[in-house]
């Protein structure tokens, strides 16, 4: 039996950590909230905590962010998923008063196809690593490299009229403010 005391000091202790840990990989609060209490209930069904209380949060971490890459395995089948991303971006691209070519970006962002839109945009928006992005997608790495590879050259052809260092610039920033 878990012990009961034992259980609260860990949920008050660490569940607004695991909700900020979540909400890097998913823009949601109520999924986030609702993941991290499901990761509770199923330590409190468990009957047992199989970790010590010193390695509880590593634990959760790595549960939680298992359960954030189902939820997206689970999403990333539905359309509404990609869709989601795309409107992200625009919001993050609107709140940004000195981002220039906001509509070129967003243009060229429209003409990739939509497998290798959703792995740019988990690059992009949410700094996810090769590994993770294979995953969620349900792809290899191999596939995420290939997509991402002709995301870039897409959006290089469509932006070309901009000027090459600018251009750069542009993608980089997407992922530099990513994965900060």
């Amino acid at each position: 039996m878990v012990d009961k005391l034992l259980f609260e000091q860990l949920f008050r202790m660490h569940y607004a950590e695991l909700c900020s840990y979540a909400s890097r990989y998913l823009p949601d609060k109520q999924v986030v909230e609702d993941i991290v209490q499901s990761f509770f209930i199923a330590v409190w069904e468990k009957e047992s905590l199989t970790v010590g209380k010193e390695n509880f949060l590593p634990y959760a971490c790595r549960s939680v962010y298992n359960r954030c890459l189902n939820y997206y395995k689970a999403e990333s089948s539905k359309e509404s998923f990609l869709a989601s991303l795309v409107e992200e971006w625009g919001e993050e691209m609107e709140e940004e008063e000195d981002f220039p070519y906001k509509q070129e970006v967003r243009n060229a962002l429209r003409k990739l196809p939509p497998k290798c839109k959703q792995i740019f945009l988990l690059k992009c928006i949410k700094g996810l690593k090769y590994k993770e992005i294979a995953e969620v997608s349900g792809v290899s790495v191999n596939t995420v490299k290939y997509h991402l590879g002709e995301a870039f050259r897409i959006m290089r052809e469509e932006l070309n009229g901009l000027s090459g260092g600018f251009l750069l610039f542009v993608l980089m920033r997407a992922f530099w403010d990513a994965a900060v």
